[in-house]
């Protein structure tokens, strides 16, 4: 048995190929970058496809003997960009599930996110929970998630999604990763406590959850997962936090949310006259103080998910990277 991944290369996608290679799983890997793939991995079991172009040889090598498809790849593009949301979201999920289909796949686990959903919650959602998605990145997604699922519903393969929220650990995309290295410069200002709530999970849980969907294909088939650390964490939570773990005291001072509110228009308006991107502004205040919040009942009860990170215990080597990059 095989299993085909795609999007090998990025944060999630490397450590799901470190388990999959550790299990001593042969993996075929779609990518546009084969060197970046070669650069990674010099594994006998790991057979590298790229995506365009292949031909009817290759395609026939890529799909033979694969059961599960994990497929984690999606371009990043600006927040709105339909068009190309669309495509590489929506249409690449939809040919790669044809393919699957045709090549009698058992298996089509497809990594989503909360923004299909909607990421402002006023109390903790569940899987059940409607979905308002608001951005072109989150409505592709919940489009490419009803394919998964139809398929299930229509064909012998068996499609389940896994919805992701902020994910952290040692890369150096992550929110948590750059918000650690703000305050570790002392560039990262003491907010007003907020008392929002906020799930993350860390990757290695992430992983833990594909791993249990594909080992579990009876009852995950058709379903869709949430997955967290099993915490919820205030922004003046977080702070306290990464302030501990790099010993530092959190200040008495705090800056007001009234003013916080009117640097956020500032910067709004310095976006709009110079073209930039400025930290502070509306968008990023929205996500320090707004609330995503959402339930693992489901995961824990059906596979038996257990997270085993929390934030406090993952700070430690997200410091060790910070203090590399500086």
């Amino acid at each position: 048995m095989a299993v085909l991944v795609t999007g090998a290369t990025g944060f999630i996608g490397q450590h799901l190929m470190a388990a999959l290679i550790s299990d001593q799983y042969p993996v075929h890997v779609l990518t546009r970058d084969i060197y970046k793939v070669q650069s990674l991995w010099t594994n006998d079991l790991i057979k590298i496809f790229q995506i365009d172009p292949i031909d009817q040889t290759q395609a026939i090598e890529l799909w033979k003997d694969v059961e599960i498809v994990f497929h984690l790849a999606c371009g990043s593009f600006a927040e709105n960009d339909v068009e190309n949301y669309q495509k590489s979201i929506v249409v690449a999920t939809q040919s790669l599930l044809t393919q699957a289909i045709k090549a009698k796949v058992k298996q089509f686990i497809f990594v989503s996110s909360v923004k299909a959903m909607g990421e402002k919650t006023e109390e903790c959602l569940n899987e059940y929970s409607p979905a308002f998605p608001e951005t072109a990145y989150g409505k592709a997604k919940l489009t490419a998630e009803q394919l998964v699922l139809s398929a299930g519903k229509d064909c012998t393969i068996c499609g389940s999604v896994l919805r992701l929220p902020m994910v952290y650990g040692k890369s150096t995309k992550s929110s948590i990763l750059q918000m650690t290295r703000a305050i570790y410069r002392g560039y990262f200002p003491s907010l007003s406590k907020i008392n929002n709530h906020r799930s993350m999970v860390h990757v290695v849980d992430v992983v833990q959850a594909m791993v249990l969907i594909a080992k579990n294909p009876k009852a995950s088939c058709q379903q869709i997962y949430l997955v967290t650390d099993g915490q919820s964490y205030s922004t003046d939570q977080i702070y306290t936090l990464i302030c501990h773990a790099l010993d530092r005291t959190t200040p008495r001072w705090r800056i007001p949310i009234g003013v916080l509110i009117f640097g956020a228009k500032i910067g709004d308006f310095m976006q709009r006259i110079f073209k930039i991107r400025i930290p502070l502004n509306s968008k990023t205040l929205d996500k320090l103080t707004s609330s995503a919040w959402y339930s693992i009942e489901k995961i824990q009860t059906e596979l038996g998910y257990r997270p085993q990170y929390s934030l406090t215990t993952a700070l430690p080597e997200i410091i060790n990277q910070v203090k590399r990059l500086n």
